[in-house]
């Protein structure tokens, strides 16, 4: 009876991903920066930077939150903080835009590591774990479908209604997404509540403070070198494959189609925007089967190797033609996380599990937002492609290390299961 309790977080959660998909500001906020504020290449980068660095110092301490006071109560935080910064960011003046901007990093921290958690202790409540990557990556393409349904009507919500309203439309489905969030049932979140364990030797007994969530989340990602490295090469492909995707607003209007000229524009602008999230959505599904057909050894090098393919076109061309191959790379990366959080799961105590859930995002936001903070004044000061080019040299150069030294831990390693 106490399992089958649990049963219903499974498509609450599917739910929670679903309304808060609906991101009407994610297609157009760059535009919107260029347009309204008239912010450069360079400044934009420096926003990034800015976001990155607010997720950087508040990512560990909201994943030790959500172990210590709750993964449920972190997503409804976390959703309900988001809409309140989306509003924000949308307002008129620039002191609000910063402020707005922080809001969503702040809050988008509390969301990172706790879903994932939940959804992870909810399967082993359950004894599904095996069902993780499935689950994970259906419930992103759950998000995704309404990214895509956004995608199609921001451009035109921009021709009829103007940047700053298209983007207040976001908060209405984060909004939402909080109150599903609140009819979520807290799943067990203690080794001891399971009467079992994953990894004794990383177990902690007693109930910790929050500065103890953090100390053990650290060790733990630190001293079990298979969860260390798959962190470090999950940051090099998250940081490397996603930039082109960064710029691919200003890409598009540096061909002449800017949603906010005629309506057919706005069209066209969406049009050539929903490739690279359709490419997010497949990329969610195909990642349990990848995972299956492939198995932990080989599925994040086989991801390593079709980004450096895809990304290649984007160093030799400049043409709108490109779309398909940011839509490769968009694929790629949405595979990532649900590979990556698989591998780790099972090799981490619940007990710090959004600890070190949201050490990897942080790690991944480190990396990301150098990349994009350099890569986005090598654009201002030269072009697209030399943005690119410096992705390009990281994934190769850093994607190969990192892959080496996490092929020889996950073959030492006598806690990783044979793939």
């Amino acid at each position: 009876m106490l399992q089958r309790s649990y049963t219903r977080n499974v498509p609450l959660f599917y739910l929670f991903q679903l309304l808060f998909g609906f991101h009407f500001w994610i297609p157009i906020w760059f535009l919107f920066l260029q347009s309204d504020h008239q912010l450069s290449y360079t400044q934009i980068g420096l926003m990034e930077v800015t976001f990155g660095v607010t997720t950087i110092l508040a990512e560990v301490p909201t994943g030790a939150i959500a172990d210590h006071f709750g993964r449920r109560a972190s997503l409804a935080a976390g959703a309900f903080g988001f809409a309140a910064g989306v509003a924000l960011f949308a307002a008129l003046g620039y002191p609000l835009l910063i402020v707005g901007y922080a809001l969503m990093a702040l809050t988008r921290t509390l969301l990172s590591g706790s879903g994932d958690a939940l959804l992870f202790d909810t399967l082993r409540s359950l004894k599904q774990t095996a069902d993780y990557e499935r689950h994970a990556g259906r419930s992103r393409a759950a998000a995704t479908a309404s990214l895509l349904t956004a995608t199609v009507f921001a451009g035109p919500l921009v021709s009829w209604i103007g940047f700053q309203a298209a983007m207040l439309c976001s908060a209405v489905g984060m909004g939402l997404a909080g109150i599903a969030a609140l009819l979520l049932r807290e799943p067990p979140r203690r080794e001891a509540e399971f009467g079992e364990s994953i990894n004794p030797a990383t177990d902690q007994p007693g109930r910790l403070t929050v500065l103890r969530e953090i100390s053990q989340g650290v060790r733990i990602a630190r001293t079990v070198r298979p969860v260390l490295w798959t962190i470090l090469l999950s940051a090099v492909l998250f940081a490397t494959l996603d930039l082109p995707d960064f710029f691919i607003q200003p890409f598009i209007r540096s061909h002449g189609i800017d949603p906010s000229d005629a309506l057919d524009a706005s069209f066209t602008y969406s049009s050539l925007l929903l490739p690279s999230f359709v490419g997010i959505m497949v990329g969610s599904i195909l990642a349990a089967p990848l995972a299956a057909r492939l198995g932990e050894s080989r599925a994040l090098p086989a991801l390593w190797c079709v980004g450096v393919l895809a990304m290649v076109p984007l160093l030799a061309f400049d043409h709108l033609g490109l779309v398909a191959a940011l839509a490769v790379l968009a694929a790629s990366t949405a595979i990532i996380e649900p590979l990556a959080g698989g591998y780790i799961n099972r090799r981490i105590p619940s007990d710090q599990r959004a600890t070190v859930l949201s050490i990897f995002a942080l790690v991944s936001a480190v990396m990301i937002t150098v990349v994009i903070g350099s890569a986005s004044a090598v654009v201002d000061t030269f072009d697209f492609r030399a943005g690119f080019a410096l992705a390009f040299g990281l994934l190769v150069v850093g994607g190969l290390i990192c892959w080496r030294n996490w092929s020889a831990a996950h073959r030492r390693d006598a806690q990783a299961p044979l793939p």
